[in-house]
């Protein structure tokens, strides 16, 4: 089976209510290495329950999914500089009407790529943030937690 698109698995997280995370690792490489941060973003509760749901982390495992986020971004920024290459790779073969609109349509084409691509661009910097809110919230909540307790040692009443 061929590797699912990332458009693709983004688009069944929104209709199906698929995880993120599980829909990012399922387009980036190394997906059996990333099978460890599949288990760090889950949907609570789910939508089957009706019930809204809430993300859970495993606070050793969230800095991998952070990274694997932030592994997509690069790749939509590599194919944001791709598009402006591509929009001065290509010459008019002639000054002819065929060549022109052909030439025209190629150029809307790539502008939508790179607009498409600009929207998924600024949709993961968003969730990145987000992750990583989460990663230092969590981080402080377990710190708050461990002070409850106090200083004290084992065995000590």
């Amino acid at each position: 089976m061929m590797p699912d698109s990332w458009y693709n698995a983004i688009s069944r997280e929104a209709q199906d209510g698929l995880s993120a995370t599980e829909a990012v690792s399922a387009v980036l490489p190394g997906g059996a290495a990333v099978g460890a941060a599949i288990g760090a973003a889950k949907i609570a509760g789910g939508a089957a329950g009706g019930g809204g749901g809430s993300w859970s982390f495993d606070p050793e495992e969230i800095d991998a999914v952070i990274a694997d986020w932030k592994a997509l971004q690069e790749q939509l920024n590599e194919d944001s500089s791709r598009f402006a290459a591509l929009r001065t790779a290509f010459l008019h073969p002639s000054e002819d009407d065929p060549s022109s609109q052909y030439m025209q349509s190629l150029y809307e084409s790539i502008s939508g790529l790179d607009e498409f691509n600009y929207g998924m661009v600024e949709y993961v910097h968003s969730f990145i943030e987000k992750l990583e809110n989460a990663a230092k919230s969590i981080g402080q909540q377990d710190d708050a937690g461990a002070s409850a307790f106090g200083p004290g040692t084992i065995g000590e009443s």
